[in-house]
């Protein structure tokens, strides 16, 4: 990210989290303040649509289906300011569509 302007070509994208092997949207650029720094328009998921199978094994138990997950993806009208930074993009990134992920395998 080091010497990169931010453009309007990433208006429009999502912002999504990467924490180790679960995955949360953060919200969408709707604007760009400055070199660094995106408006981003919250977004929340819903809860998730798919039946998740479990068998015995593991800890408790194994989801079988862990990456068939389905949510549905609200916008809120909460509009905060995100620095696009290279330590920031090493836990986040930018992607075409929200992401939500939970890994029940954990």
């Amino acid at each position: 990210m080091k010497n990169q302007i931010l453009t309007s070509e990433l208006i429009g994208k999502y912002i999504n989290r990467y924490g180790y092997s679960d995955i949360n949207p953060i919200g969408k650029i709707v604007g760009i303040k400055s070199k660094t720094i995106v408006l981003v328009q919250r977004i929340e998921a819903s809860e998730n649509k798919t039946k998740m199978n479990f068998e015995v094994g593991g800890f408790s138990a194994i989801c079988t289906n862990n990456w068939n997950q389905e949510y549905d993806f609200t916008e809120l009208s909460e509009v905060i300011e995100v620095r696009i930074s290279k330590s920031f993009l090493k836990g986040a990134r930018i992607d075409e569509t929200p992401v939500k992920h939970y890994d029940y395998n954990f």
